[in-house]
């Protein structure tokens, strides 16, 4: 049985949080939104609990670990979900936006992982995953500050795996395509989402759904892949591999 943080409690999170549940995992999550937290637990059971906090600050990360340690005994595996992303032109958007982006996908990846990482150096080992997404390996008009965070993030992850590999712990990110989600319809909706264009270059087709984003993470963190760290495993159903222009 493993522990678990994950950050976010809604949406792809909590689709995460589900999957470890499911498998008879215990689970911390940690999300700005109380509302969230308590519809999240009234959906997941006692195997659960939740912790109301930002990504953005330490010690709310270091708050969610303790309860963790206290609730649980400890901490094996960290899911760093929370993120934003302002779809805009890039010759307009504001210095506050663009930090703001970098602050929560970035730094506040980094506290996560950082405050994982010294509970699990000093209890031998675990592992971290981040998510991150295609766009970290490519561009995407509008979509500047989001695709710089998600860069920054598989520097991130290989940097972190080869500092952190001697404590056993591994460092993985997982980078989804589009991911069939409220969000993604919303932005579909506003017309700030070629689907049919994300279709026509993914070669099976699609987007991706929750629950396979949440396996890819279940994968990267279980007995199976211990020889994994510092990888990015796109779900994206072939859209990176594709080079081809129809």
């Amino acid at each position: 049985m493993k522990r678990v943080l994950v950050t976010g409690a809604s949406g792809l999170g909590l689709e995460i949080a589900r999957r470890y549940l499911n498998a008879g995992d215990q689970v911390c999550l940690l999300s700005q939104s109380e509302a969230s937290i308590q519809s999240a637990l009234e959906s997941t059971g006692p195997a659960a609990i939740g912790v109301t906090g930002s990504v953005t600050r330490s010690e709310d990360i270091e708050h969610a670990i303790q309860r963790m340690c206290d609730a649980f005994g400890g901490i094996d595996c960290a899911i760093s979900c929370a993120g934003i992303n302002v779809v805009g032109p890039s010759l307009e958007v504001s210095a506050q936006t663009f930090s703001h982006i970098l602050e929560v996908n970035v730094l506040g990846s980094f506290l996560v992982a950082q405050a994982a990482g010294r509970q699990m150096a000093t209890h031998g080992g675990g592992s971290i995953t981040f998510i991150s997404s295609v766009y970290g390996e490519s561009g995407a008009p509008q979509r500047a500050a989001y695709c710089a965070s998600k860069g920054a993030l598989h520097t991130l992850t290989e940097s972190l795996s080869v500092e952190w590999g001697r404590y056993g712990i591994r460092v993985n990110a997982v980078a989804p395509t589009g991911i069939r989600s409220r969000m993604v319809q919303s932005l579909i909706e506003q017309g700030q989402y070629n689907l049919r264009g994300v279709e026509a270059r993914t070669p099976l087709g699609r987007l991706a759904e929750p629950e396979e984003v949440a396996n890819a993470c279940y994968f990267l963190s279980s007995d199976q892949a211990a020889m994994i760290t510092g990888h990015i495993l796109p779900v994206d159903g072939g859209w990176l591999a594709n080079g081809y222009i129809i």
